[in-house]
């Protein structure tokens, strides 16, 4: 496929002797045929995203093309660039987004615009390695950090390639949570903070009333303000667990308690509620809410669901999805359906379960919207599988390369995620 390029001018310069461009270039990654496969579009628009996600339309022309103009923008502005392709109709068949960044700095910098098909996973340029079940994070919103064992593989979401010469962490990571520019690596032993600016280490202790034997294996959920929670309650190995390490979003770590022990739960956080943990005991109410800044969670009146490895996303204010896993009472083909818990409920709560099956005996979830989300998992034979659930039905999005053991993570760009693991590259889903 020809690359298509599109030039940024800066205006005019009365010291230079031409006017200085950024330059963009589209790449469809491992997608080859994504400009051209039937329904095929005609034409390609670039708007630039001011930093309240206004866009603004800088250049469209008629596909196949070579070169776009995209006008003059100052040195000093800070934006994003949006590539759409558009059929006869004006249908978005294709789409992509850069980061936000100042123009300026991309004068002697040209930058890639990944642009895959809307609806559809799709294999990201800049190849990476593959990992077995990696715990992932974000860090700065612009790197994906994923560490398998002692593995650490970063991909640089505005650059769109691996990074190289990555340090071996020195301990295995059990739960991993990005904090800034640091990426802190757990595992039952004790935590190890890792700077990924310079590969610098320092050791973290635990505060008080809280070990990392009773948390670590546990994911990590990360608030709207952006203090992260590593949920002991959501392992699957080491035994229940009712202990919550809290990292405020100022870097000072306190330790919470749940009501009940749960191993294999699953969690999301709902702003103005706080951590919501589902599942994982088959014996005391099935799902129980952290209040922002408490130190003890209090049951919700759910009976009681001893559903394992399920994935939790936030639809709203007052619903939370949860789907995949087993061992729910209502499972489905071996699996757990896609089912909605109100917050809002006072007694007598049962989840709404939607329609259709999804084959996951371990899932995670990711909110597209109230009525819809992405679901990533295993099935009973290992193998990774994607699907986009809504209230009115459940369609399975083929995963490119085949894999094991991916893990699914939400991406900055609203609308994306991608799942990471089990093969490389990493594919990425946009709406």
């Amino acid at each position: 496929m020809r690359r298509v390029l599109a030039v940024l001018a800066f205006g005019a310069c009365g010291s230079c002797s031409t006017t200085p461009t950024a330059t963009f270039t589209l790449n469809v990654g491992g997608e080859a045929d994504a400009l051209t496969r039937s329904p095929a579009p005609t034409t390609l628009i670039v708007q630039a995203l001011d930093t309240k996600g206004n866009a603004q339309e800088l250049a469209r022309a008629a596909l196949p093309t070579d070169e776009l103009a995209l006008g003059d923008k100052s040195r000093t502005d800070v934006g994003a660039l949006r590539v759409l392709a558009v059929d006869a109709a004006g249908k978005t068949l294709l789409r992509g987004e850069t980061l936000y960044v100042q123009f300026g700095a991309l004068e002697n910098s040209p930058l890639d615009v990944f642009l895959q098909r809307t609806g559809e996973l799709a294999r990201m340029p800049g190849g990476t390695a593959m990992l077995d079940g990696p715990r992932l994070g974000v860090a700065v919103a612009r790197y994906v950090v994923a560490a398998s064992g002692t593995t650490l593989q970063v991909y640089d979401l505005l650059r769109l390639k691996a990074l190289t010469g990555l340090p071996t962490l020195p301990r295995p990571a059990r739960s991993l949570v990005t904090f800034g520019a640091a990426a802190i690596v757990i595992d039952e032993a004790g935590a190890t903070t890792v700077d990924l600016s310079d590969s610098s280490t320092s050791e973290l202790l635990a505060p008080t009333g809280i070990t990392f034997a009773e948390i670590a294996g546990g994911a990590t959920v990360t608030a709207a303000d952006g203090s992260a929670y590593v949920v002991g309650a959501t392992r699957t190995i080491g035994g229940p667990s009712n202990r919550v390490l809290v990292f405020g979003k100022d870097g000072t770590l306190t330790a919470a308690t749940l009501a009940k022990p749960r191993e294999g739960a699953c969690a999301t956080w709902v702003d103005g509620r706080g951590l919501v943990v589902v599942g994982g005991n088959g014996t005391d109410p099935g799902v129980e809410v952290l209040a922002p800044g408490a130190l003890q969670s209090a049951v919700l009146a759910y009976a009681p669901d001893g559903v394992k490895r399920c994935g939790a996303s936030t639809l709203d204010a007052s619903h939370v999805l949860v789907a995949g896993g087993t061992g729910s009472p209502v499972d489905v083909a071996g699996a757990a359906p896609a089912r909605v818990v109100d917050l809002a409920c006072a007694s007598g709560c049962v989840p709404a379960v939607w329609p259709g099956v999804m084959p996951l005996v371990r899932a995670e979830s990711f909110t597209l919207a109230q009525d819809a989300a992405l679901i990533a998992g295993d099935d009973a034979t290992g193998a990774s599988r994607v699907f986009r659930a809504t209230l009115s039905a459940i369609t399975e999005l083929p995963v490119k390369s085949p894999r094991r053991n991916a893990r699914l993570i939400a991406l900055p760009i609203k609308g994306t995620a991608a799942i990471v693991g089990g093969a490389a590259p990493i594919e990425q889903y946009i709406e």
